[in-house]
């Protein structure tokens, strides 16, 4: 899978979970846009499901406006799992993308933390330069969707996160850089922002030049807000630089 079909939707999912309930079992509805130099690209819904310890959240990813263009792309996405001290802790994640002609699926499973097996279809060509996943790669670490939702106990621009997407394994490094007003329907206040930094560990080809310019990227910022009702930081606003123009993905609703 290329960079633009794995590395970059998740780091969009990564910015698309701001609403998970109000009630101790609740449903919820939430949607965002995605736009490449201000001109939309896709649009997202997302669906949060909240029932006592447990929670799931299906995305459902399309192109529109200049996106229909480029690409005919819809993407879907499932994260299930438990929810511990405001964290979610996945034990299933599903991604599903078609990218024009092109469909790939990936199915991972996860049991305290650890990847326990993971299929891909149809399996990737591992051109050469290929960098293996190991063992010691797939424990412990997170999906890409559960990954970036944080207690409010803690500093949301943590050190170091390990997300594994069903084929590539990556650290996204965070950073402290201040705070800034952030207002959507359902928020309104301030937002912690942080830059991050994606490092390929494994599942990659070395020397592509997607997974190269992005590694190189020292201007990325991810916002994070307070989902007061769950006691959670989750994304609402991230912005990535492309050679033709910057990425954004914004919450257009957040349940604060």
């Amino acid at each position: 899978m290329s960079l633009r079909l794995s590395i970059l939707p998740a780091l969009l999912s990564l910015s698309l979970l701001a609403s998970t309930g109000q009630a101790e079992d609740a449903v919820k509805h939430t949607n965002y846009t995605i736009a490449l130099a201000g001109l939309p690209l896709a649009n997202a819904h997302f669906q949060t499901r909240k029932d006592g310890q447990r929670y799931s959240i299906d995305a459902q990813i399309a192109s529109t406006g200049v996106g229909e263009f480029l690409a005919d792309t819809k993407a879907e996405m499932l994260s299930a799992g438990a929810v511990s001290d405001g964290q979610l802790k996945p034990d299933e994640f599903r991604f599903r993308y078609k990218y024009g002609k092109r469909v790939r699926s990936f199915e991972t499973r996860f049991e305290d933390g650890n990847v326990v097996s993971t299929i891909a279809e149809p399996a990737h060509k591992k051109r050469k330069g290929w960098v293996e996943v190991r063992p010691e790669d797939l424990k412990p670490v997170t999906d890409p969707v559960a990954g970036l939702i944080l207690p409010v106990s803690t500093d949301p621009c943590r050190s170091v996160i390990a997300v594994y997407d069903g084929e590539a394994r990556l650290d996204l490094k965070l950073e402290r850089k201040g705070e800034q007003k952030f207002a959507t329907e359902g928020f309104r206040g301030d937002a912690v922002v942080c830059s991050i930094r994606y490092e390929p560990k494994s599942g990659y080809r070395r020397g592509h030049r997607d997974v190269d310019y992005v590694r190189k990227l020292k201007t990325m910022e991810i916002w994070f807000a307070k989902a007061a009702t769950l006691r959670v930081y989750a994304p609402v606003f991230l912005s990535i630089p492309t050679k033709y123009g910057t990425l954004t993905v914004t919450a257009t609703r957040f349940d604060g």
